[in-house]
Protein backbone atom coordinates (compact mmCIF):
# COMPACT_ATOMS: atom_id res chain seq x y z
CA UNK A 1 0.00 0.00 0.00
CA UNK A 2 1.12 3.46 -0.88
CA UNK A 3 -0.17 7.14 0.34
CA UNK A 4 0.32 8.54 -2.98
CA UNK A 5 -1.35 5.27 -5.45
CA UNK A 6 -4.43 5.91 -6.54
CA UNK A 7 -6.24 3.32 -3.67
CA UNK A 8 -6.85 5.84 -1.24
CA UNK A 9 -6.28 5.16 2.67
CA UNK A 10 -9.78 3.87 4.38
CA UNK A 11 -9.29 4.44 7.64
CA UNK A 12 -6.71 5.96 10.21
CA UNK A 13 -5.48 2.18 11.18
CA UNK A 14 -3.87 1.62 7.51
CA UNK A 15 -2.15 5.34 7.59
CA UNK A 16 -0.19 4.75 10.61
CA UNK A 17 0.23 1.48 9.58
CA UNK A 18 1.65 2.35 6.13
CA UNK A 19 3.97 4.91 8.30
CA UNK A 20 4.95 3.21 10.96
CA UNK A 21 6.02 0.35 8.82
CA UNK A 22 8.03 2.96 6.56
CA UNK A 23 9.53 4.35 9.60
CA UNK A 24 10.86 1.16 11.37
CA UNK A 25 12.35 0.30 8.23
CA UNK A 26 14.52 2.97 7.55
CA UNK A 27 15.31 2.93 11.39
CA UNK A 28 16.49 -0.44 10.99
CA UNK A 29 18.71 -0.26 8.18
CA UNK A 30 20.13 3.11 9.19
CA UNK A 31 21.00 1.02 12.57
CA UNK A 32 21.91 -1.42 10.55
CA UNK A 33 24.68 0.43 8.61
CA UNK A 34 26.08 2.07 11.55
CA UNK A 35 26.67 -1.61 13.41
CA UNK A 36 28.44 -2.55 10.17
CA UNK A 37 30.55 0.46 9.75
CA UNK A 38 31.52 0.62 13.38
CA UNK A 39 31.45 -2.86 15.27
CA UNK A 40 31.95 -1.01 18.45
CA UNK A 41 27.85 -0.04 18.85
CA UNK A 42 26.99 -3.36 17.68
CA UNK A 43 28.37 -5.13 21.31
CA UNK A 44 26.98 -4.72 24.42
CA UNK A 45 27.88 -1.62 26.35
CA UNK A 46 30.03 -1.23 29.34
CA UNK A 47 29.19 2.79 29.32
CA UNK A 48 27.00 5.04 30.65
CA UNK A 49 23.59 5.56 28.47
CA UNK A 50 24.55 9.60 28.06
CA UNK A 51 28.03 7.84 26.79
CA UNK A 52 25.98 5.84 24.44
CA UNK A 53 23.84 8.34 22.99
CA UNK A 54 27.32 10.02 22.31
CA UNK A 55 28.97 7.61 20.85
CA UNK A 56 25.89 6.65 18.69
CA UNK A 57 25.85 10.28 17.58
CA UNK A 58 30.06 10.68 16.51
CA UNK A 59 29.02 7.11 14.78
CA UNK A 60 26.40 9.14 12.69
CA UNK A 61 28.54 12.11 12.32
CA UNK A 62 31.55 10.05 11.28
CA UNK A 63 29.39 8.18 8.75
CA UNK A 64 27.44 11.22 7.56
CA UNK A 65 31.25 12.58 6.28
CA UNK A 66 32.56 9.43 5.09
CA UNK A 67 29.44 9.38 2.47
CA UNK A 68 29.95 13.21 1.62
CA UNK A 69 33.38 12.25 1.15
CA UNK A 70 32.74 8.82 -1.08
CA UNK A 71 29.04 8.50 -1.87
CA UNK A 72 30.30 4.74 -3.30
CA UNK A 73 31.82 3.54 -0.27
CA UNK A 74 32.21 -0.19 -0.68
CA UNK A 75 30.24 -0.91 2.54
CA UNK A 76 26.63 0.99 1.54
CA UNK A 77 27.13 -1.38 -1.40
CA UNK A 78 27.46 -4.54 0.40
CA UNK A 79 24.81 -3.26 3.08
CA UNK A 80 21.87 -2.40 0.12
CA UNK A 81 22.84 -5.73 -1.37
CA UNK A 82 21.10 -7.52 2.02
CA UNK A 83 17.45 -7.13 2.63
CA UNK A 84 17.18 -8.74 6.08
CA UNK A 85 16.71 -6.40 8.38
CA UNK A 86 18.32 -6.90 12.33
CA UNK A 87 15.93 -7.53 14.91
CA UNK A 88 16.61 -7.79 18.57
CA UNK A 89 13.96 -8.99 21.46
CA UNK A 90 13.28 -7.78 24.61
CA UNK A 91 12.14 -10.12 27.18
CA UNK A 92 9.25 -8.64 29.57
CA UNK A 93 7.34 -10.23 32.01
CA UNK A 94 3.43 -10.90 30.92
CA UNK A 95 2.26 -8.27 33.32
CA UNK A 96 4.49 -5.55 32.06
CA UNK A 97 4.12 -6.30 28.66
CA UNK A 98 -0.08 -6.24 29.08
CA UNK A 99 1.16 -2.70 31.39
CA UNK A 100 3.04 -1.45 28.25
CA UNK A 101 0.86 -2.48 25.37
CA UNK A 102 -2.21 -0.95 26.89
CA UNK A 103 -0.07 2.44 27.30
CA UNK A 104 1.22 2.32 24.15
CA UNK A 105 -2.41 0.96 22.37
CA UNK A 106 -3.57 4.36 23.90
CA UNK A 107 -0.72 6.30 22.03
CA UNK A 108 -0.94 4.92 18.74
CA UNK A 109 -4.34 5.46 18.70
CA UNK A 110 -3.85 9.15 19.84
CA UNK A 111 -0.99 9.49 16.72
CA UNK A 112 -3.35 7.69 14.32
CA UNK A 113 -6.05 9.79 15.01
CA UNK A 114 -3.58 13.07 14.62
CA UNK A 115 -2.21 11.46 11.50
CA UNK A 116 -5.51 10.80 9.82
CA UNK A 117 -7.04 14.28 10.66
CA UNK A 118 -4.37 15.87 8.77
CA UNK A 119 -4.17 13.17 6.11
CA UNK A 120 -8.12 14.26 5.52
CA UNK A 121 -7.27 18.15 5.39
CA UNK A 122 -4.81 18.56 3.22
CA UNK A 123 -6.86 15.75 0.78
CA UNK A 124 -9.52 18.49 0.87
Amino acid sequence: MNEFTKHSLENEKELFNLRHSSLRTTIERSSGILKSRFRSIDEKYFWSYETQVNVVLACCIIHNHIMGVDPNDFLMEKIFSKSEPIRRTINLSQREEREENREWITKREMIASTMWNDYNTQRN
